[in-house]
């Protein structure tokens, strides 16, 4: 399942031309069960607020190269050094068990693809509301006055996050790369994070069987240009 590779090489490579570096473990961030409300006036900055970038992207892949181990990527200031609001990203990019996938048909597949997505809905780290909407591809996050006196940082707050996804058994290791750096082309980004959202959108219409005509199909286009979708398309017809 390689379908996503492509896009994530592209991610990586601007990443690491802009100086990515991956971040000192750390303890966990405290994480809530339900989701953190945290007020204007509670508000210590907005990362991606108002009209600032605000971009997410989540993408998958089997190859251990793109994904090696858990980790936590940063380029541009940590939590604790910015002062304002600013555009901001996350780029989550998920390894998936080859064995789990060996021993499971497609659909399966794409289940395991449509759980693991949905985790981060259900992830909140204290003090850090995300404010996730997939529609609009983008992650506004407010990070709260206390959580900033008590020292949050990414590498906390990521691995927060990668502890949410690693609770799925398809999910063999994930790495984050969080983006606050000023120079950086959120375009960019954000076409990339597009890109990996139509790709999920299109695995929706092969396995639900919401177009079966090529022709008329709204992702026929992508299906071309990416290999292995027509042939997963193909499979289920």
């Amino acid at each position: 399942m390689d379908i996503y590779d492509g896009e994530i090489r592209k991610l990586i490579s601007m990443l690491e031309s802009h100086g990515v570096k991956r971040l000192p473990s750390q303890k966990e961030w405290e994480m809530t069960e339900k989701e953190n409300l945290i007020l204007k006036s509670e508000t210590a900055y907005e990362l991606g607020g108002g009209s600032s970038q605000a971009v997410s992207a989540i993408a998958f892949t089997q190859d251990e190269k793109l994904v090696p181990e858990d980790a936590v990527y940063l380029v541009g200031d940590d939590l604790r050094d910015i002062k304002n609001d600013i555009s901001y990203a996350r780029i989550t990019v998920i390894r998936l068990d080859s064995e789990y996938i060996k021993n499971h048909d497609d659909n399966a597949l794409y289940a395991s693809i449509r759980a693991t997505d949905y985790v981060r809905y259900h992830a909140f780290p204290k003090g850090y509301m995300m404010r996730i909407s997939a529609v609009r591809e983008r992650e506004p996050v407010r990070v709260s006055k206390e959580a900033v006196s008590h020292g949050i940082n990414f590498a906390a707050v990521g691995l927060g996050l990668i502890n949410a996804y690693r609770k799925r058994p398809e999910v063999e290791a994930v790495s984050i790369y969080f983006v606050t750096g000023q120079d950086i082309d959120y375009t960019f980004l954000k076409s990339e994070a597009h890109r990996c959202e139509q790709i999920t959108d299109s695995l929706n219409h092969i396995f639900n069987g919401l177009t079966m005509d090529c022709s008329t199909c709204s992702s026929r286009e992508l299906c071309d240009e990416i290999d292995g979708l027509r042939e997963l398309h193909k499979k289920q017809l």
